[in-house]
This record gives C-alpha cells, structure tokens and sequence, in this order.
C-alpha cells in the first residue's frame, strides 16, 4: 500500500473516530443534593466554580448528570451548584461521550429559610 493512501486511511479513521461528534451547552439553574426545602436563594452567590464530569465507559452505564453533579461537590463543603453550564460530548464511539457540569457553588445549610427572621 502506498503512503498516501494510508495517509488517507489513517485521515479516514480519524474522521470517524473524532469528527462525527456534538458538542451541545445547555445552562441550568440549580442542581442540588441539598435539603433546599423552604430556604431562599439569594439573588447574587459568591463562591468558588467548581467543575465536574462523568464520561461513558465501555460495557458500563452511559453517563449521567446526577454523577458530574456528584463529582463537581466531591470534597467540597458545598452541596448546590448556581447558574451551571452542561456540556454534552457525544461522538460515534462510546467512550468519546461525556458531559459536564461548570458552576457557582454554594452549602444550602447556610441559606435562610422561609419564615426565619433576617
């Protein structure tokens, strides 16, 4: 086989493999695995980006939001992310697919609750 052509047989597989892919950002307002019952969000949060992701495993499950939400908190102190940005990776082959989670975080234990004096 000439060089060329296994130039373009290399290009080719590449293509497929990486170029047949969507990337898609969506923006969430809150994802918690707080207590936020009855609490008041305040309208401005000042705290720390944290970033997570999960991405697909081959002959797992496929990736979750719940998951990147959880890895985003991991050894944190906060539990609540604000005004999030989710990034979906989808790709032809399984173990290109992924999704992220970017976002403001915040400890719903410190939030006020409704009805409590301020």
């Amino acid at each position: 086989m000439s060089t060329v052509c296994k130039r373009c047989v290399a290009l080719l597989l590449a293509t497929l493999c990486y170029g047949c892919g969507h990337t898609q950002v969506s923006r969430v307002g809150l994802l918690s695995v707080g207590d936020l019952e009855s609490r008041t969000i305040p309208a401005t949060v000042n705290g720390p980006i944290l970033v997570g992701k999960d991405a697909c495993k081959v002959a797992a499950s496929p990736y979750y939001l719940s998951e990147a939400v959880r890895n985003a908190l991991k050894g944190t102190a906060y539990d609540t992310i604000i005004d999030a940005e989710v990034t979906t990776k989808t790709g032809l082959l399984v173990w290109s697919n992924e999704i992220e989670v970017k976002g403001t975080g915040l400890d719903s234990k410190t939030l006020p609750k409704n009805g409590d004096a301020k």
